[in-house]
């Protein structure tokens, strides 16, 4: 039931009247005059009440008549009674006062009225507005609300008229309540507040009624409180605890200490709710404090979970709730949860340390409340309002379950704590003999001292407590007498009391107890059970469990989780536990407790499983699997699956998980969330658009779904009774019948959840009796156990086991005797006390409790009080005497000090070591809480806390003590905000035990009535006045204290203290080092008169430094050594200028500015005075002209040379552009801005800067928008290019299920939904995603519209909105040409929403539209509106066709994720091992994120070309400085336009670019030679000269390379070759062959001399004697087979050389391949691909694209790219010639032509892999490593390239066998015919010899033998093994012609001549293979190979070890 008020049906009296009950309110304003019709004036009040209450009282006494009229009335009904009450009860809550609301009072006072119409409508209230068992909340809460303030208002009409209707009203609430009437919690609560006032006139008749709580046998009250208890007192069951005398019986004693202890927490939490919940009092004040209730509005229990002890409820906070202290919700805390209705009230206690941490703003809570009810009712439904107790609930939670579960006839020491005995027993576990090892008492005895005495440590390790000549102070003499004496009772009796005052050593004593007791446990044998220690708190057990650790390091435990020592880590349970529970478990415990905790790990998974299930419910929809059970109750599973039914179509629904939730038993948490779809996890579905037609339903989004999910009704019986096809429902039945189902789910998987959490809490259970087993083990083994009193409660179960036979109780007096008592054990037999009573007491949370029911008397002092024998410790050695003479006689009779404190040093700076000041000014209260503070106490002890710092203490000396929180806070803050937060602040109550040098009190109490609260308390004053050591300081108003105590406590204190002057209204302080000079402080300011903590003379102490000490008198640091001078410094300089620093800074410079004359120029300057003229810059305008002429504008001191020029200049670029910079910049390389404007072969013009094209070299990307249509039918959105990069847009890809949320360019992922396409006649039985399995059904459709009209539609199809009668115009317009006949049937297309006739639409659907050419891969298009026609049933086959379609593409666009990480790691093993890409592994990071094919295409690209700029980088480094820096600067240029290149190459792009390397490799080429011949001061002749020169010119034209310059250039390489050979610089692989050959000499002969020099050894070939070179003189040869030093082996001599050096040769040609790569071309080229190996950066395809040209066949004229007199192009292959043997095998040519793979000779065995060239091509795939794709088709281009080559011409004879490939690839075209040159297999063609006597060479091509290794590949360059390739045609791209093979007997012809031939000496001869990707063919010139000249460098000399060479023929030239 909400508390918003409801409407009532009429009454009796008004149900016979016309109109509403409510029709009054509708009346008119009430205006100035008076009404007189009863009815309209109530009318009036009823609205007045509804809408304007503040407007209620001016109404009221405005019509005072009349309304006394009305109430007088015999005849009022219910409703109008009810009416007035209301309005009572607003005019009190809005009157000021209680004089303006007596007319009204008087009013209702009326005997008639509340005695006749008041007490009917009580009588009557079981009728009115009652509704299954419920009273309207809002009648009950405005009835009581207005009878309570009658009473507050009039109390004197109590006894004679208010008191009726209060009694009447709560007999009939509580005679309904019998009858099973249910009353809120608030109601009842406010009742029985209002029968308490009532009962109140009546004092003697007032007793609150028994509660259920309170029954007579304490056992059965709950621990945890009622309901009912927050409104009823304790009742008459409460008795006071006995501070004298003995208790009836035990059963009494345990009974009163239980039902106490329980009030005391319950008592603050009833209270505090009072005051938040109980109606105001209007006129009594402010009404009750709220006190530290912690409340927490708007709170849910929203997930069930668990912890270790069992199953538990997360509670959100709201936002900004959080608690923000710290000790606020800690684990432990009651909290109980009343509903904002106030009609459930639950308890719990906050959960800590479970294993899942709660989020921030919640916390986890075990609520005590039946799993089921808390699921069902309250679990994210209902909201509460949660009220923290202020008493920590665990503390007395565990001691009360310990009294109820003690038995009272086994109470621990019954003897004494029940019937209060004074005779003590000895222990009875020890015996009457027992002896005690006191050896430990003994103080060290000095070295060498053995004597022996009756005191000797031998005597003292069997003592009896009878042996008296023993226990005397000469025996133990650092003990005193009470000391020896507590030791010797406490040894031989068993219940023990020691009390010890402040500083009397109680801790000490303790110590020494265990320390004797842990060594006599050997001599008594029988009882070996551990020692137990209890202290209050875990600060006092740490420190008394430290000190047993200096003499007991091991068998010590500590349990509990809160301490805060590092030493007792390891000592406490849960560390013990680890360590020893291995060794001490055996494997059948091991494999229990296992088994114990998966069971319990598992169901804790499977909780938490449902919980999120039961979650996410109102957040999405289940599937069909999950509802499947429902559905079958309800007889409806085939209706909704054969339907196909979503409660949201078109929104989407999940598809079914592999694993049901019901068939799964939610028992695990895989795929937890898989059965509910959320609505944030398929955004999509929640974004969608409701179904046509549906739009009024609800708007679209998430919040539409949920508010479909949590508003509105369910389905019933009756409705669901009359349901036949699920599909036919509207949306809004549908949403009803899966309410019902989704309610019914839940009540499922709840009754599931609450079995679970059930069998968690018994398996847990089950888990903690093992844990105690285990705790149990280690017990067992201890000799001393530490735990609080709270710890012992808990784990009593545990200490019963264990069976401690002694218990020491350190702070005794402090604690509750129900806490002791809980700490005992039936088998305890010895119990030592130690406390003082007269220091701190307990502390209940209760005030009255403490008082009145002296819940506050500790057992300690409830037994001295009862006489039991104890012993008092006499001597202190803390405090001086002038502190502890305080605490005599008032608070102790007797106490002295010991001989240690007398002569305690006096507080330095003060007259008096303890003194008290007394003030008069006032307190304050804090607004937020009860606490106290004093503004001037705090501000005079922050004042001399400061003093007493000057004066050398250290902050650790001093603590500022205080009763009052709030002062403590006051005096922190004034502490923090002074610079002394070190200094420590605390409560009196929280420094018990503890005790500081000095204290400094202050007493806050200062007001007019004389209450002083706390300072009452003897106790805590006790504790106050003996905390100090040396020094004691008080500040408080003491007379006015001791004026208002009612005890004569404080007058005797004041009077001592005046006796002794140890009070006044001053301190006085003294000075150090003045004693006479005093000074006294009354307030804060005046210690601004010791500002240092002396007196207010000056230091004036002669520092170090001359001056004397500025400050006042300090006594601090007298010596100065830590003062730092501030005065000025008295140096000064030369010219006696004073230092402007401080005296203690280090002087500087002198800086003071003076004139000088500089003597370089004459000019007279500003300069500082300690800076000579010469050494100073002149700072006048500089005069002179720079080299360019204009002039300097530095200042005339500073060098010219360092000046930059800025002025502004006319620049001519490299590029003949001009631009305007600085002067300085004409030297360096300048960026040129202009528009580069050329036309891109896009047809665009570029839009790059002439910097960015590389001066029109190099193309940057075209930035045009493109405009093409891509296969998803959106239009490119990119920058126009080759190959539309995929489609970014949102994916439109939708069904009726779901909807792809990918991009439009990545591949959907397939519905498996059913296909919803279905019909009477047809159904689709395959999944959404598939190709349909029904035909298309032709039927009309056989509904009607909204006009009643027949369906122009068919059958199963959207029905379209227009009419064939009331749209006839509109649906017959010709358009197919057969809308207007009878029978036509129309579609309609749901993307555009246009209505077509069908068998029209068929056609064109089913086939291509007439008069266009056929579209490929693109959706079929609306042919009214070119809209893509994606959702029409009708039509799904043809759409999934061509889906189906795109999607192949692509996923051949895209690649698989195999082929692309196959790809990647190629590339980045390639980038880490190629030493050319070192200095570019930063391209790593591209390589990973590449997504498709083409990425890493282009990748592989950008890495070819850098790496043969890394090449020509190397060849630079051997060229002149002038030619590196120009071939440098070149190169870097390329890279940087590579670094920008981001995107992937156009085929231009490639293109330039090779031809740019070309360039650079040219270049490169002439400046190695040219830098060569510099080098070794050879002469270049004038003409060579100017051929270079003309070359360079020619190479570095300010345009792009091209092939008509290639073909000027060629003429002069051949040229600057003859002119400038390279055959002086090594020897050619012929001389070393012809060298060898002549002398018949092995490998290994040749060696080199230490200057480089050959020479060869023969015979043996090695060294046996020593010579010198005939070329320098060196040293040669050697001794005994040994080289002389300096001399090297050359094994290489006679290895493969690299062919000669070729000025025609590009750098690419001799660019390697890192080994073990591969290239990441296709595995196949198309048929129309330019070459077998296809471009990097294109992706080919079988299929024409939109937009596409049909490829061109190979025509016989030159193409628009090609060359002149070329009749192919450049980028494709020539077509295949025939070959003249039609039986000969094709082979390739020896000259690979551009774009073409290098020839490759066929294996002589045929299942050997192919020899791969050594050259691949750069746009080929190398030879290494397979293609990363070999499975892959080839993928199609989307789009046409621009420069694509017509397919190859098959060849002519389709039955010769064909050469495989060097790359053999799928689908790829057979290999090119050969010309006229020699076969792999056939003896090659030989030049004739220069030397005609010599015979002919062996052929270097035998013919391979079985056993033989494969024949070498011909390649473009001579190997040793093989005779050079012969020279190309006339043109190398043209076509060769021709010729007839070589027969072998015939001679073999003649050999063009060769052209020179030189390879960069830069390059390595034995260089790895080229890398793939570039197309080495278009940048190899091609210009024919020679044969090479054998030139004999060298004759041979004198020597027995040098070869004599013949001389060497030129051959002739040609």
């Amino acid at each position: 039931m909400s508390g918003q008020k409801r409407p009532w049906p009429a009454w009796p009296d008004r149900a016979w009247e016309p109109g509403s009950p409510k029709a009054a309110r509708l009346s008119p304003e009430p205006g100035p005059c008076r009404r007189t019709d009863p009815g309209a004036i109530l009318s009036d009040v009823e609205r007045l009440c509804d809408h304007s209450p503040q407007q209620l009282l001016p109404f009221l006494l405005q019509h005072d008549h009349q309304l006394g009229q009305v109430m007088d009335s015999p005849g009022l009904s219910p409703a109008q009674v009810y009416t007035l009450l209301r309005a009572l009860k607003a005019a009190v809550e809005s009157a000021g006062d209680r004089e303006q609301l007596q007319p009204v009072l008087a009013l209702a006072l009326q005997p008639a009225f509340a005695l006749r119409s008041l007490l009917g409508f009580i009588a009557e209230l079981e009728t009115f507005q009652a509704q299954e068992g419920w009273i309207s909340q809002a009648v009950m809460e405005d009835t009581v609300a207005a009878l309570h303030h009658l009473l507050t208002a009039c109390p004197e009409q109590t006894r004679t008229l208010l008191c009726h209707p209060v009694d009447l009203l709560f007999a009939a609430v509580q005679r309904l309540r019998s009858r099973g009437f249910q009353f809120t919690w608030i109601i009842q609560k406010r009742l029985h507040d209002t029968k308490r006032l009532a009962d109140a006139a009546f004092p003697r008749h007032s007793e609150p009624p028994a509660t259920p709580a309170w029954r007579e046998d304490f056992h059965a009250i709950p621990v945890f409180p009622t309901p009912e208890e927050l409104f009823v007192g304790a009742g008459p069951g409460l008795q006071r605890n006995r501070p004298v005398g003995p208790f009836e019986s035990a059963t009494a004693y345990l009974d009163t200490h239980f039902r106490l202890l329980r009030e005391d927490f319950v008592r603050p939490l009833r209270e505090g709710i009072s005051a938040h919940f109980s109606l105001p009092s209007v006129f009594g004040g402010a009404g009750r404090p709220r006190g530290q209730l912690r409340l927490y509005r708007h709170v849910q229990l929203v997930k069930a979970g668990t912890s270790p002890a069992g199953a538990v409820y997360l509670a959100r906070l709201p936002r900004g709730a959080a608690p923000a202290s710290s000790k606020r919700l800690l684990s432990g805390s009651l909290t109980c949860l009343i509903s904002d209705d106030c009609a459930q009230v639950l308890f719990g206690t906050v959960v800590g340390g479970s294993q899942q941490e709660p989020p921030r703003g919640a916390v986890w809570l075990d609520v005590r409340a039946n799993h089921r009810d808390l699921l069902r009712r309250h679990l994210g439904r209902t909201s509460f309002t949660m009220v923290e107790s202020p008493a920590f609930f665990e503390s007395y939670q565990h001691v009360l379950e310990g009294l109820q579960e003690m038995d009272p006839a086994r109470v621990p020491f019954r003897r004494y704590v029940v019937q209060c005995r004074t005779s003590i027993l000895p222990p009875a576990h020890l015996g009457d003999h027992a002896a005690f090892d006191l050896s430990g008492l003994r103080p060290p005895q000095p070295p060498g001292d053995t004597a022996e005495g009756p005191g000797s440590a031998g005597d003292l390790r069997a003592v009896s407590p009878g042996d008296s000549h023993v226990w005397a102070p000469e025996t133990f003499p650092h003990l005193d007498e009470s000391q020896i004496l507590a030791i010797r009772m406490a040894l031989s009796r068993e219940f023990v009391l020691i009390q010890g005052p402040p500083g009397t050593g109680k801790t000490f004593l303790g110590l020494q107890l265990v320390q004797i007791l842990l060594r006599s446990r050997a001599e008594w044998g029988r009882d070996q059970s551990p020692l137990l220690v209890v202290c209050y708190t875990n600060h006092a057990l740490d420190q008394f469990m430290e000190g047993i650790l200096r003499f007991q390091p091991s068998g010590v435990v500590r349990i509990g989780g809160r301490s805060r020592s590092d030493k007792m880590a390891t000592c406490s349970l849960r560390t013990l536990r680890r360590q020893q529970l291995p060794r001490l478990l055996g494997a059948a415990e091991k494999q229990q407790f296992g088994s114990v905790l998966k069971a319990l790990r598992k169901r804790k998974k499977s909780i938490t499983y449902c919980a999120a299930v039961l979650e996410l419910l109102r957040r999405g929809i289940l599937s069909d699997a999950e509802l499947a059970a429902e559905m079958h109750d309800d007889h409806l599973e085939h209706s909704w699956v054969r339907g196909g039914v979503d409660p949201a179509p078109g929104r989407g629904s999940p598809a079914p998980g592999p694993v049901s939730a019901r068939s799964a038993g939610l028992s695990t948490a895989g795929g937890a969330l898989r059965h509910a779809r959320l609505a944030q996890d398929r955004p999509g579905a929640a974004e969608a658009a409701p179904a046509p037609g549906q739009s009024q339903e609800g708007s679209s989004g998430h919040e539409w779904t949920r508010k479909c999910l949590e508003e509105g009704d369910i389905m019933t019986d009756e409705d669901l009774a009359h349901v036949r096809d699920v599909g036919e429902l509207r949306l809004r039945d549908r949403w009803r019948l899966y309410r019902r189902w989704m309610l019914a789910y839940e009540r499922a998987l709840t009754e599931k959840l609450a079995e679970k959490m059930q069998e968690y809490e018994t398996q847990a259970a089950q888990l903690a009796e093992l844990t105690f087993q285990e705790d149990l083990r280690v017990l067992e083994r201890s000799q001393v156990i530490g735990m609080t009193t709270t710890g012992a409660a808990k784990y009593r179960k545990l200490l019963q086991k264990v069976q401690p036979h002694t218990v020491i109780v350190e702070e005794a007096a402090e604690i509750l005797e129900a806490h002791v008592l809980t700490s005992l054990t039936p088998a305890c037999k010895h119990l030592i006390l130690i406390g003082d009573h007269q220091q701190l007491r307990p502390k209940p949370a209760d005030y009255t409790l403490e008082k009145k029911f002296f819940l506050g008397i500790s057992l300690f002092e409830r037994m001295i009080n009862n006489q039991v024998p104890y012993v008092q410790l006499l001597y202190q050695h803390r405090m001086r005497p002038e502190i502890s003479q305080l605490l005599v006689p008032l608070f102790y009779k007797r106490l002295e000090d010991h001989a240690a404190v007398a002569d305690c040093e006096p507080i330095k700076g003060v007259g008096s070591s303890v003194f008290f000041v007394q003030h008069t000014a006032a307190e304050s209260r804090s607004a937020d809480s009860e606490s106290y503070s004093n503004r001037f106490e705090a501000s005079f002890l922050a004042s001399l806390s400061r003093y007493l710092l000057h004066q050398g203490y250290a902050a650790s000396q001093l603590t500022v003590l205080t009763p009052y929180h709030g002062q403590v806070l006051k005096i922190r803050g004034l502490m923090k905000s002074s610079g002394m937060g070190d200094v420590a602040v605390h409560a009196v109550d929280d420094f018990q035990g503890e005790e500081n040098d000095i204290v400094l009190l202050s007493l806050v109490r200062s007001n007019r009535e004389g209450r002083i609260g706390f300072l009452r308390d003897k106790n805590r004053l006790c504790v106050a006045l003996s905390r100090a050591r040396k020094g004691f300081y008080c500040v408080g108003n003491l007379a006015g204290i001791a004026a208002g105590s009612t005890s004569q406590l404080w007058k005797e204190i004041l009077q001592l203290l005046q006796g002794k002057k140890l009070v006044g209204e001053g301190l006085t302080l003294v000075c150090q080092n003045h004693p006479e000079t005093k000074t006294v402080v009354k307030e804060n300011s005046d210690f601004s008169k010791v500002p240092d903590g002396g007196c207010a003379l000056r230091c004036q102490t002669r520092l170090e430094c001359g001056h004397p000490c500025p400050r006042r008198c300090h006594p601090h640091d007298r010596d100065h050594s830590l003062h730092v001078c501030q005065l000025p410094c008295p140096t000064l300089c030369e010219l006696n200028h004073r230092c402007p620093r401080k005296c203690h800074e280090p002087c500087q410079p002198c800086s003071v500015a003076v004139e000088k004359v500089i003597p370089k120029c004459g000019h007279s300057q500003t300069v500082p005075c300690h800076l000579p003229a010469d050494r100073w810059v002149c700072q006048e305008p500089c005069r002179q002209l720079l080299e360019c002429e204009h002039p300097c504008r530095r200042s005339c001191g500073e060098p010219c040379s360092r000046s930059k020029c800025v002025e502004m200049v006319d620049v001519t670029l490299p590029c003949s552009h001009g631009t305007r910079t600085e002067c300085y910049r004409q030297k360096t390389p300048l960026k040129c801005l202009e528009t580069c404007k050329q036309e891109l072969e896009c047809g665009h013009h570029c839009g790059g800067s002439c910097f960015e094209c590389v001066q029109g070299r190099l193309h940057a990307h075209c930035r045009n928008k493109c405009t093409r249509v891509l296969l998803c039918s959106h239009q490119c959105q990119e920058a126009c290019f080759e190959n539309c990069p995929p489609c970014k847009r949102k994916c439109p890809n939708t069904c009726r299920h779901s909807r792809c949320d990918k991009t439009c360019g990545e591949i959907c992922f397939p519905c498996v939904q059913p296909c919803s396409w279905k019909c009477r006649h047809y159904r689709c039985t395959r999944p959404c995603s598939e190709t349909c399995s029904r035909p298309r059904c032709d039927e009309p459709c056989q509904k009607s519209l909204t006009c009643s009209h027949p369906c122009a539609g068919l059958c199963g199809e959207p029905c379209p909105p227009k009419c064939r009668t009331c749209h006839r115009g509109e649906l017959q317009e010709i358009f197919f040409g057969t809308e207007d006949e009878p029978d036509a049937r129309f579609v309609l297309l749901e993307d555009c929403g246009h209505i077509l006739e069908v068998q029209g639409l068929d056609r064109w659907m089913d086939g291509e539209p007439e008069g266009t050419e056929a579209q490929h891969v693109q959706l079929k298009l609306c042919p009214k509106c070119a809209t893509p026609i994606q959702h029409n049933t009708r039509y799904n086959n043809v759409i999934k066709g061509i889906q189906q379609k795109i999607k192949d593409i692509k996923l051949r666009i895209q690649g698989s994720r195999e082929e692309l990480e196959a790809g990647k790691q190629q590339l980045l093993l390639r980038l880490s091992s190629d030493r050319d890409l070192v200095a570019w592994a930063g391209m790593e990071g591209r390589i990973a994120s590449a997504a498709s094919r083409q990425s890493l295409l282009d990748l592989e690209n950008t890495l070819n070309f850098l790496a043969s700029l890394s090449r020509l980088k190397q060849q630079a480094k051997t060229c002149t400085a002038a030619r590196e820096r120009n071939l440098r600067r070149q190169i870097e240029a390329v890279e940087s336009w590579l670094s920008r290149n981001r995107h992937a190459f156009t085929a231009q792009q490639r293109r330039e670019c090779r031809s740019e390397i070309k360039r650079l490799s040219y270049l490169g080429n002439i400046f190695e030679r040219l830098s060569g011949y510099e080098g070794r001061s050879a002469e270049i002749g004038p003409g060579a000269r100017a051929l270079a020169n003309e070359a360079v010119g020619l190479l570095q034209q300010q345009a792009p390379f091209t092939q008509r310059q290639e073909e000027s250039l060629r003429w002069l390489l051949e040229e600057i070759e003859e002119q400038l050979p390279a055959a002086g610089l090594r020897l050619s692989e012929a001389e070393r062959v012809m060298i060898t050959e002549a002398m018949q000499f092995g490998r290994g002969h040749w060696y080199r001399c230490p200057q480089g020099h050959l020479y060869t050894i023969g015979e043996c070939g090695r060294p046996m004697q020593q010579s010198s070179c005939p070329e320098c003189g060196a040293a040669i040869g050697g001794q005994a087979h040994t080289l002389t030093a300096g001399n090297t082996a050359d094994d290489h001599i006679l290895a493969p050389a690299t062919p000669e050096p070729r000025l025609q040769d590009s750098i690419l040609a001799l660019l390697s391949h890192p080994p073990g790569s591969a290239s990441l071309c296709p595995s196949g080229p198309p048929p129309w691909a330019p070459s077998p190996h296809p471009q990097p950066d294109s992706l080919p395809g079988p299929h024409p694209q939109p937009d596409s040209v049909p490829p061109r066949a190979p025509g016989p004229h030159p193409q628009p790219d090609s060359p002149p007199g070329s009749h192919t192009q450049p980028d494709s292959p020539p077509p295949p010639v025939p070959s003249p043997h039609p039986d000969s095998p094709q082979t390739p040519s020896s000259h690979p032509q551009p774009d073409s793979p290098p020839p490759q000779a066929p294996s002589p065995f045929p299942d050997s892999p192919q020899v791969p060239s050594p050259h691949p091509q750069p746009d080929s795939p190398p030879p290494q490593a397979p293609s990363p794709f070999p499975d892959s088709p080839q993928v199609p281009s989307p789009h046409p390239q621009p420069d694509s080559p017509p397919p190859q011409a098959p060849s002519p004879f389709p039955d010769s066998p064909q050469v495989p490939s060097p790359h053999p690839q799928p689908d790829s075209p057979p290999p090119r015919v050969p010309g006229p040159h020699p076969q792999p297999d056939s003896p090659p063609p030989q030049t004739p010899s220069p030397f005609p006597d010599s015979p002919q060479a062996p052929s270097p091509q035998p013919q391979p033998q079985p056993d033989s290794p494969p024949p070498r590949v011909p390649g473009p360059h001579p190997q040793l093994d093989s005779p050079p390739p012969l020279a190309p045609g006339p043109h190398p791209d043209s076509l060769p012609s021709p010729q007839p093979q070589p027969q072998p007997d015939s001679p073999p012809p003649r050999a063009p001549r060769p052209p020179p031939q030189l390879v960069s000496p830069a390059f390595p001869p034995h260089s790895p293979p080229a890398p793939s990707g570039i197309d080495l063919a278009m940048l190899l010139p091609a210009l024919g190979n020679r044969r090479p000249r054998t030139r004999v460098q060298a004759r041979a000399r004198q020597g027995p070890y040098f070869l004599r060479q013949p001389a060497a023929r030129r051959g002739k030239r040609r």
